[in-house]
């Protein structure tokens, strides 16, 4: 029996509610305070501060706005970074490993409270995270790792031995796990319309399908060029992420593109919703090769996604996979229809962390690894304060090199490589 629902679509689900805005094409302005490559939450929300401080600010897009990660991702709105606090405190010692993962607290602190503050209407949902150990070890060291940051960073946490894995999730295939309050749902194409309508309100000029071509350094700021004019600026960010191409070549090579794939169930029985996920948590595992899911925010339908595949490929190839991988975790769902399957762009760096600061005079945040929801807006805003020479907009990520090795210039040719083995790893490990 065929997987695909009637109607089966290639967009995202997230798209049915929020589709991509039809922007004017108005013309560009000849000079802008800030100018800002990307449209996503980094660069909304730096503008939207910028703005409201007087400054005059124009965001320029290759594609639609918010056409990239921003409103493709899971929905997943979390405090951690990918790296836990105990691999953070052997790379850069207890007080730096406190100081990133506070940071981390505080991007979720940011964003769900600019949601309310701005009441942008996007199914906030502060649920928390079940992460699932998907090996014995894999339990022992997540409750390892909790102990020792509740001890010297004050993080919460709890974890959920293997026999109360069902009062999370309704599988069979984890060992236990562990609850991260800080994590909340959101409907993140919706969350960027909002963030989109309250720059845009707040003067933002928003210049979709507007690549930029080149940023000149001169001696009063720079020349940003477009194939539909050249806007001069004496500030840029760089808030492309996952999309960041050759122009910014100095970010791109310091960046590792990798496409993240979602699938979108069709609706399911309340009674079937309530019991694959009792406490309406945003669900993932320890797998090197991971899943992550949730219910849907009006709890209807099973999101699901994961890496699917090394390269672009077909999302009907992809949403094949997908479901496999979510019938092995709900074997009872075999049966049920696809609607949407989609794919978009992360960004990961070689540190595993988030970057942001000035290189060459250009402000930048980027290389989120697959967590940025929360992250993008709140890096967003401390750029936002950098430029608007506010003590505040120092953050713990400034005096951390970004690693860019030699050998690499921006296209992950090592990645079936990587993949193989991570997937090796997670077939063998204890």
């Amino acid at each position: 029996m065929g997987i695909f629902a009637e109607g089966f679509k290639t967009s995202p689900y997230w798209w049915e509610a929020a589709p991509r805005p039809a922007l004017p094409e108005a013309p560009l302005p000849s000079a802008a305070d800030v100018a800002i490559v990307g449209s996503g939450f980094t660069g909304l929300s730096a503008a939207l501060d910028l703005a409201r401080a007087g400054r005059s600010v124009l965001v320029l897009d290759a594609s639609d706005a918010g056409h990239g990660a921003s409103s493709r991702n899971g929905g997943m709105l979390g405090s951690g970074l990918k790296l836990g606090y105990g691999d953070l405190k052997a790379t850069h010692g207890q007080a730096k490993a406190v100081a990133l993962v506070r940071e981390g607290i505080a991007a979720y602190d940011y964003a769900t409270d600019l949601i309310e503050r701005e009441q942008i209407t996007c199914h906030l949902q502060k649920v928390g995270m079940f992460v699932g150990a998907h090996r014995p070890s894999h339990y022992e060291e997540m409750a390892r790792g909790l102990d020792l940051v509740k001890r010297e960073a004050g993080l919460d946490g709890e974890m959920v031995p293997a026999s109360a894995t069902a009062t999370e999730v309704a599988t069979r295939i984890y060992h236990g796990g562990r609850i991260i309050p800080k994590n909340a749902g959101v409907h993140p194409a919706l969350y960027h319309q909002g963030l989109l309508d309250r720059a845009r309100g707040a003067g933002v000029t928003v210049a979709p399908r507007s690549p930029v071509t080149d940023i000149a350094r001169g001696l009063d700021g720079f020349t940003v060029t477009t194939p539909r004019g050249r806007v001069r600026a004496r500030d840029v960010i760089v808030a492309s992420n996952g999309y960041t191409g050759p122009v910014t070549q100095d970010f791109r090579r310091r960046l590792i593109p990798i496409g993240s794939y979602m699938i979108a169930t069709e609706p399911l029985p309340p009674e079937t919703m309530r019991r694959l996920f009792p406490n309406n948590r945003m669900i993932a595992d320890t797998k090197k090769v991971l899943y992550y899911y949730r219910p849907s925010p009006d709890r209807t339908r099973v999101l699901f996604g994961g890496r699917a595949a090394v390269w672009e490929t077909d999302t009907k190839v992809s949403g094949r996979t997908l479901h496999r991988y979510l019938t092995g975790v709900f074997p009872d769902l075999a049966d049920v229809k696809i609607t949407h399957s989609w794919t978009g762009n992360v960004a990961f760096t070689f540190d595993r962390l988030p970057h942001a600061g000035v290189r060459d005079g250009i402000h930048f945040a980027m290389g989120y690894n697959g967590s940025g929801v929360a992250m993008a807006t709140y890096l967003g805003h401390k750029t936002a304060q950098r430029i608007l020479g506010k003590p505040e907009g120092r953050t713990a990520f400034d005096d951390l090199e970004f690693p860019a090795p030699a050998w690499y210039s921006g296209t992950p040719w090592f990645l079936p490589l990587v993949a193989a083995w991570y997937r090796l790893q997670d077939r063998i490990a204890a």
